[in-house]
């Protein structure tokens, strides 16, 4: 496991208890080191056919950063969730069939790595989404 993805886990559970503040730094570092990773990954080679899996990795950063914020800032809680679903929905519109092909190619060229990445990452932008909107739906009966 990255260190991200230990981070983005320190986050969750951050979140799950309550914290949001110790959520929102963890969601931070994780948003910001993904999308220095793009950035190098593009610059080294802007023709991987796997920079999609990084971009969609950043955006799940960007929805969980926004999901912390949004207990940060109650004030703006609704429009904070509110980017956080529509931000996962464009991911999902504008990558996921990207992120499908991909999978597809992969399996042809019997490379299971990516393939796995490729699905688990689909599989995790839908439970991204689907928390989101349960997130934005709950915060708007609190009001």
């Amino acid at each position: 496991m990255s260190e991200s993805d230990e981070k983005l886990q320190k986050g969750i559970i951050e979140l799950d208890r309550g914290n949001d503040k110790k959520a929102f730094e963890y969601f931070k570092e994780v948003f910001e080191s993904r999308q220095e990773r793009l950035i190098k990954k593009v610059q080294e080679n802007p023709k991987s056919p796997t920079l999609m899996l990084d971009a969609l990795y950043m955006i799940h950063g960007l929805v969980w950063l926004r999901v912390a914020e949004a207990g940060t800032n109650k004030d703006q809680g609704i429009e904070l969730l509110g980017k956080a679903v529509g931000t996962v929905e464009a991911a999902k519109t504008a990558l996921g069939p990207l992120v499908t092909g991909l999978a597809q190619w992969a399996k042809e060229k019997n490379i299971k790595a990516v393939q796995n990445k490729a699905l688990g990452l689909l599989a995790a932008t839908k439970d991204l989404e689907d928390m989101a909107k349960k997130a934005l739906e709950a915060h708007k009966k609190r009001k």
